[in-house]
């Protein structure tokens, strides 16, 4: 980790300079990368770096409810939630999975993350409306995982159906092909320009959901 640098709270990656801080946006995917590194590669330096990350995030970032970092983005849930499940799988710790757990069940359950019982829209930048296209892989990935809880396998399950759901309900149909998702899945699109963020966030849900269903009809 050429850009890491450590201090009194430990070594983490900055956003941009050291002045920049060292928030999870970075060291959240930082984890997770570092731990696929060392799935492909099985360098135990990549290990170590995930679980350099993974400490920092743990011991400056995350807080007891399971929110990481301030505010709670699905983006950050997201990967760091998957960096846990997976170093799980490459440590067998269930700490690792049990953190897993924690941080995508906060975003299927906090007000913080959520309108109508749904995902919130986050923003309507590039960045901010493409935030939900990298939790929802996540989240699938944890629902179809059978090493994680069985309580939190059902109600992720529901809860990702009942997003997808919503959808569904507000794509016009009557404007096909021109058929796009609103940045909050609970209204329908309206306006002249549609957010490429958007479409990829609401992309990501109908494929999670169409993985999800063809996983459990096709079990291995």
């Amino acid at each position: 980790m050429t850009r890491a640098w450590t201090d009194n709270k430990g070594t983490g990656l900055p956003w941009q300079t050291e002045s920049n801080g060292r928030n999870a946006c970075t060291n959240s995917p930082g984890c997770l990368i570092a731990v696929k590194l060392y799935k492909k590669f099985n360098k135990e330096n990549y290990l170590t770096d995930a679980k350099t990350l993974y400490k920092y995030i743990e011991s400056n970032l995350l807080k007891d409810d399971g929110r990481v970092e301030e505010p709670p983005l699905t983006y950050t849930q997201g990967t760091f939630g998957e960096a846990c499940r997976q170093l799980y799988h490459v440590t067998q710790e269930v700490s690792y999975m049990r953190m897993a757990e924690k941080v995508i069940n906060y975003t299927a359950t906090s007000s913080r993350c959520l309108r109508n019982g749904i995902l919130r829209d986050e923003g309507t930048s590039m960045d901010q409306s493409i935030f939900k296209a990298v939790f929802v892989p996540y989240a699938i990935n944890l629902i179809l995982d059978d090493k994680a809880l069985s309580s939190i396998r059902t109600s992720l399950r529901s809860f990702m159906k009942e997003n997808a759901k919503t959808l569904r309900n507000n794509l016009n149909r009557k404007k096909y092909p021109a058929m796009y998702c609103d940045y909050y899945w609970g209204s329908i699109f309206s306006g002249d320009v549609a957010s490429m963020g958007a479409q990829a966030s609401g992309a990501s849900l109908i494929e999670g959901i169409a993985r999800m269903l063809a996983s459990e009809n096709n079990p291995e």
